[in-house]
């Protein structure tokens, strides 16, 4: 085994950390020495079902010890992975599984109903695996676990074949898939490690789901030094101060809302929360009122802001913790192995203070967006990755992200994009045309807002919307308000102006 490929970091911690613990989840333990003798007896229980390098096998799991064999077994194998997003709704699901030809599905009993209905119109799916099966015809995971351990797989994977794939939507509505290789990957890990402050005796959270570039990437960037990650299926912030006191975490990776409910937390005070050392926080700007009272609060922490993307297996920049307060609004310098440029519409590079299209280079970008030559060509052109965000540099080379991909909107961490839930308003009876836009709120940086032309004659019921939202999207991205109008701002080429609807929603206010 190729000790370069991420897989491998079991053998080489089983060496060095036989007994040292590797991952705690609400129901167990795993050592190095137990983690290795796992994956590899899933690797030997997938070979027998047929899977082979180059093969896309999905995963739809909450946070879990499980999840992690299975993201390393696929790795050894050459598997490519394609991580579910447990919070999307069914079609969302079935258009990724079929776009990548996933033909295995690796789960838990939670979601074994949900995958049924998808099977049933979604032929290709060969097997589906899952922790504490229940359902007729899924695959045990203690089944698959006797198999055999296999430490040599049938084919090794190159450090550039693809690791996984990713989803992320675009501003043209269908999701696509971010390809991430090996190599992509292990660099991204080594940033998090040499400017990111992961360290081989960390002990990390994770109540940011895995199936996250971030989290993903923090994940393994701990472990490939023989830290350990603690895992729950969800973020509770006064589970989180029990666990800090137990386990003696010393790192929590924290969107800006997980951070605001720490702070807020009943018993804070009472806690022995001395282990902790590092908050690193991303996904949207933090507001300087909350960097204050975190400083306020854990003066002995650092805090370290970032600015990542998907396609860049997550990691391009990082605020240290002395920069924190200082800086306002500003996301840090470049990672390691990571250049940034701002550039004009040529692509020609703009002086300090002005704003253009934030470009990313380095050793972590993608190797291309899955079956999609030509956005492939268009994001990766010239060697730069064209993120599609708008920032400015200052004198000193620090970024400030200005507006996220156009229209985006982040809600709780989560990316939300307009056209996505647009057309699935449009697509309803009473909706003659809707236009979103994401408006402030002070628990989650944004929420959805929709502004509805209705069909002649009918008034579109807000109940009504939101129930058919929710049936064919994720909780997240459903509009929060419903506005009903008559008309929307428009351009002279009849584009919706967003910026004119958002000075609406503030000039009215919140309902």
């Amino acid at each position: 085994m190729n000790p370069g490929h991420i897989g491998y970091l079991v053998d080489r911690n089983a060496r060095k950390f036989p007994t040292k613990e590797a991952i705690s989840d609400h129901r167990g333990r795993w050592s190095y020495a137990r983690l290795r003798q796992e994956v590899l007896g899933i690797v030997g229980g997938l070979c027998g079902l047929g899977v082979k390098r180059k093969d896309r096998v999905a995963t739809l799991m909450t946070n879990r010890g499980e999840l992690i064999v299975s993201y390393l077994a696929l790795f050894r194998m050459g598997a490519i992975l394609v991580p579910l997003n447990t919070r999307l709704a069914d079609p969302e699901w079935e258009y990724i599984l079929r776009d990548s030809g996933a033909r295995w599905i690796i789960t838990e009993s939670m979601f074994e109903g949900r995958i049924a209905r998808i099977r049933e119109r979604l032929f290709q799916i060969e097997e589906v695996i899952s922790v504490g099966a229940q359902e007729k015809g899924v695959i045990g995971w203690e089944e698959i676990l006797t198999a055999p351990p296999m430490e040599e797989p049938p084919q090794e994977p190159g450090i550039e074949d693809e690791l996984y794939i990713l989803y992320t939507s675009g501003t043209t509505g269908k999701p696509k898939g971010a390809v991430i290789t090996h190599q992509n990957f292990l660099w991204n890990a080594i940033n998090g490690q040499i400017t990111g402050g992961f360290k081989g005796d960390d002990v990390v959270y994770y109540g940011l789901p895995l199936f996250h570039a971030a989290a993903m990437g923090g994940c393994f960037a701990t472990m490939l030094l023989g830290g350990k990650v603690v895992l729950r299926p969800r973020f509770d912030p006064v589970e989180l101060l029990e666990l800090v006191e137990s386990e003696r975490i010393t790192r929590v990776p924290a969107v800006p809302p997980m951070l605001l409910a720490i702070l807020e937390a009943p018993g804070l005070e009472k806690k022995d929360l001395s282990s902790l050392r590092a908050f690193n926080t991303g996904a949207t700007t933090i507001p300087q009122s909350l960097k204050e009272r975190l400083h306020e609060r854990f003066p002995w922490v650092e805090i370290t802001d970032s600015y990542g993307l998907t396609e860049a297996t997550s990691y391009c920049t990082v605020l240290a913790g002395k920069e924190f307060l200082a800086k306002k609004a500003c996301v840090g310098r470049p990672h390691a192995y990571v250049e940034i440029r701002v550039v004009d519409e040529r692509d020609r590079d703009l002086p300090p203070g002005q704003v253009g299209e934030i470009l990313v280079r380095g050793p972590n970008v993608m190797k291309g967006y899955w079956m999609r030559p030509e956005e492939t060509e268009e994001a990766l052109r010239g060697g730069w990755l064209h993120t599609g965000d708008l920032g400015r540099m200052d004198e000193e080379g620090y970024l400030y992200v200005v507006d996220r991909k156009k229209d985006m909107i982040i809600t709780g961490g989560e990316n939300v994009y307009p056209r996505e839930v647009e057309e699935v308003l449009n697509s309803h009876p009473s909706v003659m045309e809707a236009a979103v836009v994401g408006v402030p709120d002070e628990k989650w940086g944004e929420r959805v807002v929709a502004f509805v032309i209705p069909r002649p004659g009918i008034a579109p019921d807000p109940k009504e919307l939101d129930l058919h939202c929710r049936d064919l999207l994720a909780s997240y991205k459903c509009p929060k308000e419903y506005r009903v109008v008559e008309d929307l701002p428009r351009t002279s080429t009849g584009k919706i102006l967003k910026r004119v609807l958002r000075e609406r929603w503030e000039t009215l206010g919140p309902r």
